[in-house]
């Protein structure tokens, strides 16, 4: 036979069998182990150093003719073992309601040095299901994001997809464990199959919970009396925070190997010791929507000397697939109204219109809040949501008005009030910064507090201090102003301050402070608008010739002048009250008062006017 009628041979055959397969197509269930119709994107290379690791490199089949379908993967144990490390990772497609053969095979080759293998896999966007059988049979499969089953030798496991209209990216890893090392979730009693290494993510309000399966030892030490409950295992928590609103596959798989062994986990994974009363396996985070968090336990049996990791788990704390709105921390209305607080507050900064009972108003109904939320929980008090709610807007409202009259009658009380909480916060969003949770550590609530009482004595008393106490309360409401415009999370000291007063053993939870693409761009921003804005509220003074404190230098003002401290003193107290100041330049003293101030320099000015020679 020639080539040009073997070809042609070759060609009726598959065109029949494409017919044939599109025919079966309509009796396909995902039970069935007879494939898809897409094609697979296989990403990654085996630790295999032998010409075997040729076939994992990255290749793209593309389908023929809706034909062929990958419906079988093969994990293969490499001749050199990584022993608890990753042996193989891929990363492929399960075709639109599918059932994928994985097959386990070459065990024989570690011997006796492999205790067990450890099958993970990391599924993108949508549920899938892993089994031990062909079918969904109860107490045989897991089904979920990230999922991972364990074998002792050569076999199959299958990977499900049932969803009829989407291909699914899933990653797919082999971990190897020596003999040594512990089962994990050996002694589960929460997952459907005897041995989880998977582990229970659940969303709260405010809150990430991370419980963990317990493990038992490894199968060569393993005996009915210490397997489960009186093995001395220590458990690791390790976590990673993902870049905020980064939704994008390649990220999701990137930060998930990070932290699949236990290995990667020391290199680029953060250590999470908080338990106080909790059990060891379970850990809570704080709940920052709309960025990724990653999570892993490892299971160290200090007295043989051997270490396991869980399959890592994930969550955006939000449904970004679904509802990407939600996944935002202020919608488009909201960042609305911080850029109209954002340019009130930028005049304040300059023109200072504010006055104090306005400020002692508002800050009067912060106080009333943290104290209303303080009150509740010393007292133990079991209120409704609404209850609650209408006790914290009554108590704002009492603590306004108190503060609204004492800034009536006593002005200086209310200025050093206002500084005392303004005080408090800064140090507070300082602290968040660097630690996280304010909570964490016994009495910092307090040392903070004692903290902002001596910045704000400062703030009203020290000369230096007169400029930042001018335009503080503008400075911090432009801080927020701002963060809110870019959506970022600069206000999750005072959100950590209200979890902190109103909600039990909220030492335990982690937060991190962790500062991302928006928070420092937010930072940025208001460093800027800040500056500018004293600039110019520098320069409206200069325009009395009421210029700056020697070793200050601002572009464009005016050389040698020196500045009272009523330039420099709150806007809303020193403008309104006769005070007297001295001024002193060269040899002569002038006394002023606010009420012939302006009149003063008129004359001056007019006078040096006179004097210029034409």
């Amino acid at each position: 036979m020639n080539s040009e009628s073997y070809f042609f041979t070759i060609s009726i055959l598959l065109v029949c069998s494409t017919y044939s397969h599109q025919y079966q197509a309509g009796n396909f269930t995902p039970n069935s182990i007879n494939g898809g119709q897409a094609g697979f994107l296989v990403q990654g290379a085996s630790t295999n150093n032998s010409s075997e690791s040729a076939k994992h490199a990255e290749i793209f089949v593309e389908p023929v003719e809706d034909k062929f379908a990958y419906n079988v993967v093969e994990m293969s144990v490499p001749k050199h073992i990584k022993m608890n490390d990753i042996n193989e990772y891929r990363e492929i497609v399960l075709p639109a309601y599918s059932n994928t053969n994985i097959q386990l095979i070459n065990m024989a080759r570690s011997g006796k040095n492999v205790g067990f293998a450890l099958i993970q896999m990391n599924a993108y966007e949508f549920n899938v299901t892993l089994s031990y059988t062909k079918t969904i049979i109860e107490g045989s499969h897991l089904t979920g994001l990230n999922l991972g089953l364990i074998m002792t030798r050569d076999g199959n496991l299958f990977a499900i997809n049932t969803n009829p209209h989407e291909d699914i990216w899933v990653s797919l890893v082999l971990m190897l464990y020596n003999t040594t090392a512990p089962l994990p979730g050996g002694c589960n009693m929460e997952f459907p199959v005897d041995v989880s290494p998977v582990m229970n993510l659940t969303l709260r309000d405010s809150t990430i919970e991370v419980d963990t399966p317990p493990a038992s030892l490894a199968r060569s030490f393993n005996s009915s009396d210490d397997s489960c409950g009186k093995a001395r295992l220590v458990y690791e928590s390790y976590y990673l925070s993902m870049p905020s609103y980064d939704f994008s596959q390649r990220t999701y798989f990137t930060y998930i190997r990070k932290l699949i062994s236990y290995a990667n986990a020391k290199a680029s994974g953060r250590l999470n010791n908080l338990t106080g009363t909790l059990p060891s396996i379970k850990r809570i985070y704080d709940r920052q929507i709309g960025r990724g968090m990653v999570f892993v336990t490892v299971v160290i049996d200090p007295v043989h000397r051997g270490f396991s990791a869980y399959v890592p788990t994930h969550t955006y704390a939000c449904q970004p697939f679904s509802n990407i709105v939600g996944c935002y921390e202020f919608n488009v209305p909201i960042r609305i109204i911080g850029l109209i607080v954002t340019i009130i507050m930028a005049a304040e900064i300059v023109v200072g219109f504010c006055p104090i009972f306005v400020k002692a108003f508002i800050c009067g109904g912060i106080v009333g809040l943290l104290g209303t939320m303080k009150l509740v929980k010393y007292y133990n008090l079991f209120v409704t949501d609404t209850e609650f709610i209408a006790m914290l807007v009554l108590g704002a409202i009492i603590c306004a008005v108190l503060f609204l009259v004492i800034s009536i009658y006593c002005p200086i009380a209310a200025i050093l009030i206002c500084n005392f909480l303004v005080g408090y916060m800064l140090c507070s969003a300082i602290y968040y910064g660097l630690y996280g949770n304010i909570f964490i550590h016994l009495y910092m609530a307090l040392f903070l507090l004692l903290c902002g009482i001596g910045l704000g004595l400062l703030l009203s008393s020290i000369p230096v201090f007169l400029l930042a106490n001018s335009f503080l309360f503008g400075a911090v409401a432009l801080f927020y102003g701002v963060n809110v415009v870019f959506s970022a999370r600069l206000h999750y000291s005072l959100r950590n301050l209200y979890h902190g007063v109103y909600e039990d053993n909220y030492q335990t939870v982690l937060s991190d402070s962790t500062l991302d693409t928006n928070e420092i761009m937010a930072c940025t921003s208001f460093v800027i608008i800040l500056t500018l804005c004293i600039y110019l509220r520098v320069r409206c003074r200069l325009r009395e010739n009421q210029a700056l404190p020697s070793g200050l230098w601002v572009p464009c003002g005016h050389r040698g002048s020196r500045s009272s401290l009523a330039m420099l003193a709150d806007d809303a107290f020193t403008y309104d009250h006769p005070t007297i100041t001295r001024w002193t330049s060269g040899d002569d003293d002038v006394f002023e008062s606010p009420q012939t101030n302006t009149r003063f320099f008129d004359r001056l000015r007019n006078f040096r006017r006179q004097r210029v020679p034409m």
